[in-house]
């Protein structure tokens, strides 16, 4: 029996195009078959608005002529393969120089198609902001209605993201883990069980309605099989039956038993989603979370458990007993005698088709259909017999809004999880795509976020659907929106009647004049805002559980986005007053340092012209104190010296250049040749790379470290080795110093890097900085220090460089 059609019920044509505009999209993002994806297309819509003739046509390259990529019914016109005029003053010109869709009634209008048709109505398909083509469909009376019209738009949709080129792979790794992240913190407290599984089977992420629904912690089921909770029967039935369908149709929805931790089973709705890379996307229901609704369905199955009806060999009714009376809405007497294809002229092909199989064969069969008549969806179950049929009949049609409720739903959330998880899309875009699903999905014409102040009794939209009269920058009182109750609510506001809820005399409906509005708060680090959807006709069904939970999943991501959009400024601001401070610090260190050398130099020349004038007339107390201020001086000296070169390396440095470190090394060993040949020290420099950086500032660096290798070498002759290798995964050099000398205590193996702090006490000579020093040149190079030592066993220096071709090592 066929769908409703424009000419049928009104509500049940349209639950029948959202159900085709559901199936389309499905098929396109299940097989990417764009051949298959138009044919469809242009079969199922031409039935669903009742059209005479429909195509779709491709705008060839120079843009003056169209060819038909696939057609139904009859065209004068439109033959697969075939060319049309494309140029302006033709009906195809004018459909593609245009947005909005062009609908033409020939007795107004002088421009018509070639087909001839009473009426026709053509929408342009766009693909990366360009005409691809367009979708034609011609009627004779009573012609297109507005609802046919947007149901042709909401085709077109589908069709457009199909027809979009795949997007280019992106190395935005760390903005990627950052939007999935958001995401699932906000799938986290979904009233769903919701789940992915990678394409081996095993669990890559379980929210905690999941995990608790078989007795588990989400930790504890990431890398488990999907085998281990369900039990083994169940096992072979998944296989069997329900992932052949998965691979063919992308989804799948039913029931099936789990398996709980402690060995118990349960119930379970279970709907099934294939992912573009072989894995899926699990979302599955406690069937006790439903008693009360399976109890009203149990009822009405009940009731019509055992309506049937008898046909003869030429399908005259012969019986209808009580409650198939009851379940068509005729007497018995009404129909006894009369033909079942007088009773049901509209009954569909495949409802024929399967009763003439069931006479010819006498085989029983089955089939569920749309009874337009009845405003139902029926299963039947033909039994033949030698003199006739008998069919059994069950009204399904709550089963089938359920089924279509859990695709709608699945399909919703996978695009959800697809916008928001996209690393190439801004913010902004993925708000906006998110309210035109929440538009779609919801059914309703306008979607926006708005900032709420209720203290300052302050709304302003800040984003809004391109369409639906409502723009950003639109503010009002809080007073006077509904807002103003959606963040006293707990849950979300739903409004589906304004009037009859009584909203009538309400300041908001008098000035949005919303019918319908459903509203969540979105709690956020830096204020309140709200996600609304709304509509200016009422809704005539309620809003499904699915549905709301739709809304504030939506809500949620949105307030984990916001809040961590917030502390990312919050830290960015933090850094660059870190930023300021370290800069101050260090000028103030420059010039504090700068200023005190003109004392000390005063200072030390003055013990210095004591010990000549009046040396010989001090006593051996006398000039030992003496000898202890000059040493004192010199050190405060060589402080000062090693604090000015330590605030230098970031305001002074030269630019980063290619740095051959075997010339480096040569050029040290050359500047410390004399405390070499008095150390007697063997230096063994295996092959040094190229690296990016400041040649001053490393042979700074690699003189230092040689310095404290000879110096505290022990009283045998120092043996350092100065090695390379490149284990690092970024591609960064390890140069390694190693010494056999006294070595460190490991508990010092970080403090010894901190300024004025020295290895092995003030006996040793040195003010104290050069390994701070060192730290402070690796760390303006992008790399790292550190030491590995024991007392006795010598120590080993690790340092961490660029190599010569990373044009992105840090620089100063």
């Amino acid at each position: 029996m066929a769908p409703p059609t424009r000419r049928g019920s009104e509500s049940t044509a349209t639950a029948g195009r959202y159900e085709t505009v559901a199936d389309l999209a499905q098929q396109a993002l299940a097989d990417g078959d764009v051949e298959s994806l138009l044919q469809s297309a242009a079969s199922d819509v031409a039935i669903a608005i009742d059209a005479r003739s429909l195509a779709i046509l491709e705008r060839l390259p120079g843009g003056e002529h169209a060819t038909v990529r696939c057609h139904v019914g009859r065209h004068a016109a439109r033959g697969e393969g075939g060319t049309v005029a494309a140029t302006a003053g033709s009906w195809i010109g004018a459909v593609l120089a245009r947005t909005e869709p062009v609908v033409l009634d020939p007795s107004s209008d002088a421009l018509a198609p070639a087909d001839g048709a009473e009426h026709s109505v053509g929408v342009r398909i766009d693909v990366d902001g360009e005409p691809w083509g367009l979708l034609e469909a011609h009627a004779s009376e009573p012609g297109f209605t507005d609802d046919d019209v947007a149901f042709l738009e909401r085709v077109v949709n589908v069709l457009e993201s199909a027809l979009e080129p795949a997007p280019e792979p992106t190395d935005d790794v760390v903005s990627s883990a950052e939007e999935t992240d958001s995401l699932r913190r906000a799938v986290e407290t979904a009233r769903e069980g919701i789940a992915v599984l990678e394409p081996g089977g095993v669990f890559a992420y379980v929210n905690e309605a999941y995990a608790a629904l078989y007795e588990y912690e989400p930790a504890e089921m990431l890398g488990l099989h999907w085998e281990r909770v369900h039990p083994p029967g169940m096992i072979t039935r998944i296989y069997r039956e329900v992932f052949p369908q998965l691979s063919t149709a992308g989804a799948w929805s039913g029931k099936t038993v789990g398996l709980r931790r402690d060995g118990t089973r349960f119930l379970k709705e279970h709907n099934l989603s294939a992912t573009a890379d072989g894995g899926m996307v699990s979302v599955v229901r406690d069937v006790a979370e439903r008693r009360r609704l399976e109890s009203d369905l149990e009822e009405i199955y009940s009731r019509i458990t055992d309506a049937v009806v008898g046909l003869d060999v030429d399908w005259t009714f012969t019986h209808v007993n009580d409650r198939a009376a009851e379940l068509i809405g005729l007497e018995d007497r009404e129909v006894l005698g009369r033909s079942f294809w007088t009773v049901f002229p509209d009954v569909g092909e495949t409802v024929e088709s399967e009763f003439r199989t069931a006479m010819a064969t006498q085989e029983p069969t089955a089939v569920e259909e749309y009874v337009p008549a009845l405003e139902s969806w029926l299963e039947v179950s033909v039994y033949p017999f030698e003199t006739g049929l008998s069919v059994y009949l069950r009204d399904v049609t709550e089963r089938k809004a359920v089924e279509r409720e859990l695709r709608e739903s699945n399909w919703a959330l996978r695009r959800l999880y697809e916008i928001t998880a996209d690393p190439e899309r801004s913010f902004e875009e993925k708000v906006a795509r998110l309210l035109e699903l929440g538009r779609e999905r919801l059914g309703l014409e306008v979607g926006f976020v708005a900032d709420v102040d209720p203290e300052a009794d302050r709304f302003e939209v800040v984003h809004a659907t391109t369409d639906g009269g409502v723009s950003p920058g639109a503010s009002a009182p809080l007073s006077e929106t509904y807002c103003r109750q959606t963040v006293e609510a707990a849950e979300p506001l739903v409004v589906t009647d304004a009037p009859a809820q009584g909203w009538a005399d309400d300041p908001a409906y008098e000035r949005w004049g919303f019918d319908t509005y459903v509203g969540c708060e979105i709690p956020a680090g830096d204020g309140t805002r709200t996600v609304c959807f709304a509509d200016g006709n009422p809704r005539s069904e309620p809003l499904t559980p699915a549905e709301r939970g739709f809304v504030e999943l939506a809500a949620q991501w949105l307030s984990y986005e916001l809040e961590r959009r917030h502390y990312r400024d919050e830290l960015e601001e933090l850094v660059d007053e870190l930023e300021d401070s370290n800069e101050r610090l260090e000028q103030f260190a420059y010039a504090a340092s700068h200023d005190l050398q003109e004392p000390l130099r005063m200072v030390t020349s003055y013990l210095r012209l004591i010990e000549d004038r009046y040396g010989d007339d001090l006593d051996a107390d006398g000039e030992e104190f003496l000898e202890y201020a000059v040493d004192g001086a010199d050190r405060m000296r060589e402080m000062i010296e090693g604090l000015l070169e330590y605030s230098r390396v970031d305001t002074r440095g030269d630019a980063f250049e290619p740095v051959d470190l075997e010339e480096v090394l040569e050029a040290v060993r050359s500047d410390v040749r004399v405390r070499i040949r008095e150390s007697g020290a063997e230096i063994d420099v295996s092959r040094l790379p190229c690296v990016r950086g400041d040649a001053g500032q490393l042979r700074q660096l690699f003189q230092n470290l040689l310095e404290n290798a000879i110096k505290y070498s022990g009283e045998e002759p120092p043996r350092i080795e100065v090695s390379a290798d490149r284990s690092r995964a970024d591609g960064y050099w390890r140069i390694a110093v190693r010494d056999d000398g006294v070595g460190i205590d490991p508990a010092e193996s970080e403090r010894i890097f901190d300024v004025f702090q020295r290895l092995h006490g003030r006996d040793e000579p040195g003010a104290g900085i050069g390994l701070a020093l060192c730290r402070r040149i690796v760390e303006r190079h992008g790399g790292e220090i550190g030491a590995d030592s024991a007392p006795g066993e010598g120590a080993t220096f690790t340092v961490t460089l660029p190599p010569a071709n990373d044009a992105t090592a840090a620089e100063a």
